[in-house]
């Protein structure tokens, strides 16, 4: 419970200005990395979601991601 007081206190402070800059080269790598993560779920994503259909045995084209080279 003290936690929590202590942290309802913190938000409700008046919030003071910063007068903080973020260059372009900053604000480029936030974006960069928020793509890079939505690249890594989606592809996490469609590597199990094929791994479980071929487990079930649902469809019968194999799964792209398993070729071998």
């Amino acid at each position: 419970m003290r936690s929590a007081s202590f942290a309802l206190f913190l938000i409700l402070l008046p919030a003071t200005q910063a007068h903080a800059y973020v260059d372009p080269g900053s604000g480029s790598v936030i974006v960069t990395t928020i793509l890079g993560l939505l690249a890594a779920i989606g592809y996490t994503f469609r590597k199990y979601f094929y791994r479980m259909r071929r487990m079930l045995g649902v469809g019968s084209t194999p799964d792209p991601m398993d070729k071998e080279i």
